[in-house]
């Protein structure tokens, strides 16, 4: 018996401490509500509401959107800039699945500029000199941004490879080439796209644009 009574006393004593804890918790909150009540009713009207709201769902909407560019950019700069001859087509001559890639990113306006010009040269590239580019993410930022346009600054490398001769499935790849561009982005349904990209530095005058930077200078960014 004495054994048992003892050994029962430190489980009614902890259970006593946590109910305690518990209390003093509940009564932390409830001042804390309390608080926040008189605050808001001083404010008048939901004033002090607004502004604890705006203390973070305005900030993370601008972080939201900020995120969504840059993210937007990145993906543009990979899609347009990885390829080679396991995107041919059956007839070795066009490229869907890079094509729709990279419209899944970009505004109408700059799909129309890269189907006429920034494709074919892709395809041409791929499908008469076997060329394969691959791409390298270094940096990318947010210059400016407001409701449905946004600016982001891009930097990285891409690398080309070539067949060491025609049919061949060994690569040469050259030195990786730097990169730093300025991508134009408008919200479109509620959807960042990339409607433009010029270069900043030293880069192929052909890429510069919105469609023939695909054979030029572009490349992968990254957050």
């Amino acid at each position: 018996m004495t054994d048992d009574a003892t050994s029962a006393t430190p489980t009614a004593g902890s259970a006593r401490f946590r109910w305690g804890v518990l209390a003093v918790l509940v009564l932390l909150i409830l001042g804390s509500l309390g608080y926040l009540g008189y605050r808001i009713a001083a404010d008048g009207t939901g004033g002090g509401t607004h502004r604890l709201t705006s203390a973070f769902s305005a900030d993370d909407t601008l972080q939201q959107q900020r995120d969504q560019v840059m993210s937007q950019a990145r993906q543009f700069a990979l899609r347009i800039n990885t390829y080679g001859p396991d995107q041919l087509d059956a007839g070795k001559t066009t490229m869907t699945k890079y094509k729709t890639s990279v419209e899944q990113v970009v505004s109408a306006k700059f799909r129309a500029d890269f189907e006429s010009n920034g494709l074919p040269l892709v395809e041409a590239s791929v499908s008469q000199a076997g060329i394969k580019r691959t791409t390298q993410v270094y940096a990318v930022g947010v210059a400016a941004i407001d409701s449905d346009t946004a600016t982001a600054m891009v930097a990285g490398a891409f690398t080309n490879a070539m067949p060491k001769k025609a049919g061949s499935t060994r690569y040469v790849a050259s030195d990786p080439e730097p990169y730093r561009f300025e991508v134009s982005l408008v919200k479109t349904g509620g959807k960042w796209l990339v409607d433009n990209f010029t270069p900043v530095e030293k880069a192929d005058d052909s890429s510069s644009g919105s469609g023939g930077g695909s054979a030029g200078s572009t490349g992968g960014v990254a957050q």
